[in-house]
């Protein structure tokens, strides 16, 4: 099984997991994060592609495909719908609490905890979100019991390379379980609004469907920023 060293951190470069990889792996910072993300997208020194993304380049399976392809691949998959693309994408990389998902043609999602984190390759990329709460960096709000209000920074790029970076005061409200369709199943979830006011004024709203139990997401749709691109993501083999 293939593995990337960045910053001495250890990651496992598989074709997806079925299980958790282990906690001894310790969070990695935002900026070992890009590092991973720009070693995918750019390939090695010498201009050749990285061994993750030629092994991972043509994963991405069009939508009306997803759910019988999803049941052949024993691996850990999602469907993810940025907008320009979509399809079905299997994990490519894994170091707690994040996944990155490649999607061909050097595009890349990643995920922290379950949640949209961070894109590469589209045209254009959100590429840092930090949650923080008590002005302190923080867990996520879906991974607790009763989710309220938090504050949340994002940072992208615009289609001419100009990086933003807004704060927005969010809040997050659970519903009882429902059924929700998922590509290899039918589970119970709770659904959960996604307000986000930004300190520029606007405002954005999502939906993330978490487990009630063990509080994994499982579904999500948000706009990235305001007037920023709306990505959808739904989990058909999880890897936890």
């Amino acid at each position: 099984m293939p593995r990337v060293s960045i910053n001495g951190q250890q990651l496992e470069a598989a074709p997806g997991r079925l299980f958790r990889v282990p906690r001894r792996r310790s969070r990695l910072p935002a900026l070992a994060v890009g590092l991973l993300m720009l070693w995918l997208l750019t390939g090695c020194a010498n201009g050749g592609n990285s061994p993750l993304v030629g092994l991972f380049s043509d994963t991405l399976v069009p939508s009306g495909d997803q759910a019988e392809r999803a049941a052949e691949i024993p691996f850990a998959s999602l469907s993810i719908d940025t907008g320009e693309r979509s399809g079905l994408v299997v994990l490519g990389a894994s170091s707690e609490p994040d996944t990155f998902w490649p999607m061909g043609h050097h595009g890349l999602v990643s995920l922290r905890h379950d949640g949209l984190q961070a894109t590469a390759g589209l045209d254009e990329d959100l590429l840092d979100t930090r949650y923080r709460h008590g002005g302190q960096d923080a867990l996520p709000p879906w991974q607790q019991q009763t989710p309220g209000s938090f504050d949340l920074t994002r940072t992208w790029q615009d289609t001419e390379g100009l990086m933003h970076s807004l704060r927005a005061e969010g809040q997050l409200s659970c519903g009882p379980a429902e059924q929700r369709e998922l590509p290899l199943a039918t589970l119970a979830l709770e659904p959960c609004a996604l307000t986000l006011d930004w300190q520029d004024g606007s405002t954005t709203q999502g939906t993330l469907w978490r487990d009630p139990d063990s509080f994994h997401l499982w579904a999500g749709e948000e706009q990235a920023w305001p007037e920023g691109p709306t990505i959808r993501w739904e989990v058909a083999r999880q890897w936890w």
